[in-house]
């Protein structure tokens, strides 16, 4: 009767440890098209849920001395209902400061508005953000160009400056 016990005791361990091989061989799978390396991580999605939702996706980041650099920055941010879509080439959070850097090709789109620059600066905690750069805002009927833009999220007010505005309407 020992005998049994012992061996059935044996199988189970070895069934236990073959089965914990192929979980880990399965773990990795599903991670291969992930790799992290010296702070970097490619093609990336992260995910977040509070008063609001976000969804950031990149094809690398990189974090360095406090700050994350993204490569192809992509966020859809939900709120209210409402999604705000924003992208450019790069992001640069210095996590210290809570400030994002969007650099290269920015364009912030919602629901009735698309905004495009080179570069945008948003003071994360502020919840503002700025540049010095030409700006172009565009919806069905109307595009306006300026520069200097000014964004207070808290009390949703815009401001640009040297405004041109085309209004094509019917």
């Amino acid at each position: 009767m020992k005998g049994k016990i012992i061996s059935y005791t044996i199988i189970f361990f070895v069934l236990v440890l073959v089965f914990n091989q192929i979980s880990q061989m399965f773990e990795k799978e599903k991670l291969k098209n992930i790799r992290y390396k010296k702070g970097e991580i490619e093609n990336f999605i992260i995910s977040g849920v509070n008063s609001d939702k976000y969804i950031l996706k990149g094809k690398k980041l990189i974090q360095e001395d406090g700050r994350f650099l993204i490569n192809t920055f992509n966020l859809e941010y939900m709120k209210n209902g409402e999604n705000i879509f924003i992208h450019s080439n790069e992001g640069i959070y210095n996590t210290g400061r809570d400030i994002l850097d969007l650099i290269g090709n920015v364009r912030v789109v919602s629901q009735n508005l698309t905004l495009e620059t080179d570069i945008l600066k948003i003071l994360v905690k502020e919840r503002r953000a700025f540049n010095t750069k030409p700006v172009k805002m565009y919806s069905g009927e109307m595009e306006t160009f300026g520069s200097n833009i000014f964004i207070n999220l808290k009390d949703e007010m815009l401001k640009l400056e040297n405004v041109k505005t085309i209004y094509r309407g019917s």
